[in-house]
């Protein structure tokens, strides 16, 4: 039987937590982020919910706008105990690890939505803070320099260093003892000074939307999503997506686990949209890039044409590179490109665009692509036009076409990680350790560089010692094998290029490609 103070316990939750729009009671008790706390890294998302007829969703809002739902189903004896009539009560646990350090600093209210299987809603809401310093993953030790701490002190489990110098800036920093992880949390941070943060970034700044950028005459679409918090006074992490063929801007940003991830790690999200669909006789949406043919030879698209000066393609790069059901189709036919447009140098100024428009950390611009948006990043990734802009590639199901090897990659290279599936047929990678190139074999032959390859070229180019094979990379996400060169000199947690396969065919599996490149971007 309840106590007393259960009893009355319940009676306060019941009246603050009931739906009031429908008969059935609905409890719902956000217990983490604690109310008016600070959060600085990875911490705990957690409470629980009951229902009458039962709880069918929690769904958390940040600051009045939903997020995400929220893992349900966690042991709670003690509401058990509280609530004995309520079905599931001794599994009405919600909980989950979040990524505070994704958000920008300030203050946030979480809202956590119970919804029961009748439709009965209620509510509980936390406001809290965030701080954390300029990055928000530290991987260099140099970066942190303890010989200017001008004082410390202690109070019962924290201690405070006055003048901790990360990233080159001073910061008070008060660091707690957490029973959980057994060891010290970052509890609060105060940059000691003003910083001048908003200097380098424009006066006003976008929302997330939809915008132009005219190049070479053509109004270029792109969708812009800001992360939940998003301030002028911090820049933030940019990364740009490339959609695959006969796809648009809502490919990526229309998937919730991208949306999830990128407002928890705080990233700006530019999707543009390839050419060819707006054009009579095209085929659907595309990128244009030098590894690359429409594969009709002679159409006078192609740079290897005489006098076709203004084409961006090769037919040279792309040897045996056939389509036999393209004959007599539009002039792209079946070659997932349009080879019209330079989409190299659009690209360019697409994040020059966007940074003189909103708050972007020059040092961390990512380019992601997907299937014939993933054949294209690699070019990103070694033209000297964009190799200054972006940081790092990513390439999921995307390949290079056969003979895009040649020429080789930009010397010092650029971090790339490349995602495909063993079962694709459209774009196979290849067995592992295979340098030769792949072919699907449905009567279209497509010729691809394999992902071993390609993976090895990049190695290559960051001077990692590529004469043994890559070994295993464990990067915590199940389902997913990766492979990298280990002998590389590079600081970063994981080797500069890595070579990632899962168990599937033509497809993103974006909830475990997405999160693991974003960790790959993090580490560098």
């Amino acid at each position: 039987m309840p106590s007393p103070a259960q009893i009355t316990a319940r009676a306060g939750l019941l009246a603050l937590f009931s739906s009031a729009a429908f008969s059935e009671t609905v409890i719902v008790n956000l217990e983490e982020p604690n109310a008016d706390g600070i959060y600085a890294g990875i911490s705990n998302l957690r409470g629980w919910a009951i229902a009458e007829s039962g709880i069918a969703a929690v769904e958390i809002d940040v600051d009045g706008s939903y997020a995400f739902n929220v893992p349900m189903g966690g042991a709670r004896g003690d509401v058990a105990n509280a609530y004995p009539d309520f079905p599931d009560a001794d599994k009405s646990g919600f909980s989950m690890a979040y990524n505070y350090k994704g958000l920008a600093p300030g203050e946030y209210m979480f809202t956590a939505r119970a919804i029961s299987n009748n439709g009965g809603i209620a509510t509980h809401s936390a406001t809290f803070s965030v701080d954390r310093f300029l990055s928000s993953y530290i991987g260099d030790p140099s970066e942190v320099d303890t010989s200017t701490v001008s004082e410390v002190s202690f109070a019962d489990a924290s201690f405070t260093l006055k003048g901790l110098t990360v990233e080159g800036r001073q910061w008070d920093v008060v660091m707690d003892f957490d029973t959980a992880t057994q060891g010290f949390e970052i509890a609060d941070i105060a940059q000691v000074g003003a910083p001048d943060a908003g200097a380098a970034c424009p006066s006003a700044s976008w929302s997330s939307g939809d915008y132009t950028l005219e190049q070479d005459g053509i109004a270029r679409q792109f969708k812009v999503r800001l992360p939940t918090g998003y301030s002028a006074d911090q820049a933030y992490p940019l990364i740009v997506l490339f959609h695959g063929w006969g796809g648009d801007e809502r490919e990526f940003l229309g998937n919730v686990a991208v949306q999830s991830e990128a407002d928890q790690r705080g990233y700006v999200l530019v999707a543009p949209l390839g050419l060819g669909e707006e054009e009579t006789g095209r085929q659907p949406a595309s990128w244009s890039f030098s590894g690359s043919t429409t594969g009709l030879d002679g159409d006078g698209l192609n740079a290897a044409v005489d006098g076709d000066t203004l084409a961006v393609c090769d037919d040279d790069q792309t040897n045996n590179y056939t389509y036999p059901s393209c004959e007599g189709i539009a002039e792209n036919g079946c070659s997932w490109t349009q080879c019209s447009v330079d989409d190299v140098a659009f690209a360019a100024e697409l994040v020059a665009e966007v940074s003189a428009n909103l708050c972007i950390d020059a040092q961390r611009v990512y380019a992601v692509g997907g299937s014939n948006g993933g054949m294209y990043v690699w070019d990103l990734g070694r033209d000297s036009r964009t190799a200054e802009v972006f940081t790092a590639v990513a390439a999921i199901i995307g390949l290079p076409h056969r003979g895009f090897l040649d020429p080789p990659v930009l010397e010092g290279g650029m971090p790339a990680i490349s995602v495909t599936g063993t079962r694709d047929r459209t774009v196979p990678p290849g067995e592992w350790e295979q340098e030769t190139f792949t072919t699907t074999s449905d009567g279209d032959v497509y010729y691809y560089a394999s992902a071993s390859a390609i993976t090895k070229a990049w190695a290559e180019a960051h001077s990692c010692d590529t004469s043994v094979p890559a070994a295993p990379i464990d990067v915590g996400r199940a389902g997913m094998e990766c492979r990298g060169w280990s002998y590389c000199p590079s600081d970063s947690k994981w080797p500069p290029v890595l070579d990632c396969r899962a168990d599937m065919g033509h497809m993103y599996n974006l909830s475990t490609s997405w999160p693991l490149i974003l960790d790959f971007f993090e580490q560098l």
